[in-house]
């Protein structure tokens, strides 16, 4: 059985290859021209040239596949033009949906986020939980409506399975969860402040994804491990590094440090390391539960300090840090 996986140069879509691979799966990845796919191909993955924009390379890419995993995605935070988030989430799926339609593929999994529960202040959502009506991010927003796009590809009769992680820790993750985590490792974090969020493995998110592929269409999993504050995270990732915690600071701070931030990126061109949709999603808490994919996935959450010590141990192999990360305690 050949498998197609959009994203599969990413973090998430990565270890979805990987672990494919790891299974016995033909595998087949759309890439476009300029990402780097060595490491692939070493996995004897095959690569098709394209992008989840350009319709004809997608149906190209699908012909004589039976599953697609769609894991192509723009995850970033405090973006001063949001119009390639939105093409990639709402317009990017759409496309891929419509060329797996008209191939008739057996399933299609779908990965959504653990943001799109949209749980109130304070409550834990799960995958019945009513979303509160209004966004704390554009990414929030974004996926949102690319998920109102799925469902109704599922109404037309595609066979979509929904899966919804946490923040994801592991190797390999450059993106803004990975960013401040290495930059707590490397002591370039002014203040920590009390938010709260939702972790998980991207080992675990991977296994879901496949273990979601055998089940019935029209099925959602939040994938979520453990419910911490931002502050034990990061304040963790200085200390397996081996430097001293910054300091706890107000909600209040935090947000005038990412105003700041964001003006520096947008004269760099570089993503802000805090951003202010950050500050404000976290101080809500994002608080979610993956007792569903662990009863009918299967799915068993390892200890987030361990994730955390991977992902650090990974930043050291690829020269980020100085030294080797400590084991956790």
């Amino acid at each position: 059985m050949r498998a197609l996986v959009t994203g599969g140069t990413g973090f998430v879509g990565g270890a979805i290859v990987r672990e494919l691979v790891r299974r016995g799966e033909q595998v087949r990845v759309l890439a476009r021209a300029s990402s780097r796919t060595e490491h692939l191909e070493r996995l004897g993955v095959e690569i098709a040239r394209g992008d989840i924009l350009d319709a004809a390379s997608l149906r190209a890419a699908i012909d004589g596949c039976e599953r697609i995993f769609h894991a192509a995605a723009v995850y970033e935070f405090g973006l001063r033009d949001e119009s390639a988030l939105m093409r990639t989430e709402i317009d990017g799926t759409r496309n891929v949906l419509e060329a797996a339609l008209e191939a008739g593929v057996e399933k299609v999994v779908y990965t959504s986020t653990g943001l799109v529960v949209g749980e109130r202040r304070g409550e834990v959502g799960d995958e019945q939980t009513r979303h509160r009506g209004y966004f704390l991010t554009r990414y929030e927003r974004a996926k949102y409506e690319a998920e109102q796009v799925a469902l109704s590809y599922l109404a037309r009769g595609l066979p979509v399975v929904f899966i919804k992680p946490a923040a994801v820790l592991g190797p390999g993750d450059l993106k803004p969860t990975g960013r401040s985590i290495l930059a707590a490792a490397r002591s370039r974090l002014p203040g920590l402040f009390p938010g709260v969020l939702t972790v998980v493995d991207v080992e675990e998110v991977a296994a879901a994804h496949l273990a979601a592929a055998d089940r019935s269409a029209g099925e959602h999993y939040i994938v979520a491990g453990h419910i911490v504050s931002a502050a034990e995270v990061l304040g963790a990732a200085s200390e397996l590094a081996g430097v001293r915690p910054p300091p706890v600071v107000p909600v209040a701070a935090a947000r005038a440090y990412a105003a700041l931030a964001e003006l520096w990126a947008g004269l760099t061109g570089k993503p802000p390391l805090l951003a202010r949709e950050t500050v404000r999603l976290l101080a809500h808490g994002f608080r979610v539960s993956g007792a569903k994919a662990a009863r009918e996935l299967g799915i068993r959450y390892r200890p987030w300090r361990e994730s955390l010590h991977r992902a650090l141990v990974w930043y050291w192999e690829q020269g980020l840090l100085e030294r080797r990360p400590m084991a956790p305690g």
